[in-house]
């Protein structure tokens, strides 16, 4: 019987406690200082950086370990501007919750 291809699994080296404590701050911070950006760059993204995206996106865990992900790739201009406004549509009729205040 031949045995499926596999990479053994070599566990990362476990933080001490100071460490963990720092990157979990500096996450914090980060995550307290996003904002939505509604507009998009220009820039066009290299075909192979969309593969390598794509590649580590459809290995994510899901239930059942089934990877029910479907993705599109879309690089025609028109058929984006339609996507967007079709988005923008239906986030206008969504009723909007209360925002919150984040502490300072």
């Amino acid at each position: 019987m031949n045995l499926p291809n596999t990479i053994p699994f070599e566990r990362p080296p476990e933080p001490s406690d100071d460490v963990m404590v720092s990157r979990a701050a500096a996450f914090c911070d980060l995550m307290c200082r996003r904002r939505i950006v509604r507009d998009s760059s220009d820039r066009p993204v290299p075909r192979e950086v969309i593969e390598y995206a794509l590649r580590v996106a459809g290995s994510a865990p899901s239930g059942a370990n089934l990877q029910p992900w479907h993705f599109v790739v879309v690089s025609d201009p028109a058929a984006k501007r339609r996507i967007r406004a079709a988005a923008e549509a239906g986030e206008a009729r969504k009723p909007r919750p209360l925002r919150r205040r984040t502490p300072t």
